[in-house]
């Protein structure tokens, strides 16, 4: 019987190329780590509770940190009168589906008459919940509330359409 002569360096390139494979999947996966730091809110929610009804739109994307850009718009109908405005996002925090924004008011006013422009406000949006929920607004002078603090602990079901959390 004579000894097999075995040729290894097929086997070594085998091996080193499926190294190179592995680190260029990798540096290729390494974007989506990052992106999985940041957070996108996307929607708009209605709450029909008794005689209220609530309507809660927002899209708005954080990168990295919870700096935030986008824009939000709230409107309360209630047997009180109309309550509504529209603003500017520039906090936004997600931890699991609970997403927490803040920011300032563009436009606004409640049914009271009394202007809202110029105020600050935050809101808590829970999309991992069944039905998903969203916090009453908080509503400060400009500085008075954190950024990414959230709303006010009463929070209303969101009873239609809904909120999508990336």
């Amino acid at each position: 019987m004579t000894p097999a002569i075995v040729d290894s360096r097929p086997l070594r390139k085998f091996l080193g190329s499926s190294f190179i494979a592995a680190a260029a999947f990798s540096l290729l996966a390494a974007p989506h780590v990052v992106f999985a730091q940041s957070a996108r809110i996307s929607g708009a929610a209605i709450s029909k509770v008794a005689h209220d009804t609530r309507k809660l739109t927002i899209s708005a994307q954080a990168s990295g940190g919870s700096a935030a850009t986008g824009t939000i718009q709230f409107i309360h109908n209630s047997p009180a009168g109309l309550s509504r405005f529209r603003g500017t996002v520039s906090c936004l925090s997600a931890s699991g589906g609970t997403v927490q924004v803040s920011g300032m008011i563009d436009k606004g006013e409640t049914a009271t008459g009394a202007l809202l422009d110029g105020k600050a406000f935050a809101f808590t949006i829970s999309t991992g919940s069944a039905p998903q929920t969203f916090s009453l607004p908080n509503f400060g002078d400009a500085g008075a509330i954190a950024p990414c603090s959230g709303g006010r602990s009463e929070t209303v079901p969101v009873t239609e359409d809904g909120f999508r959390l990336q």
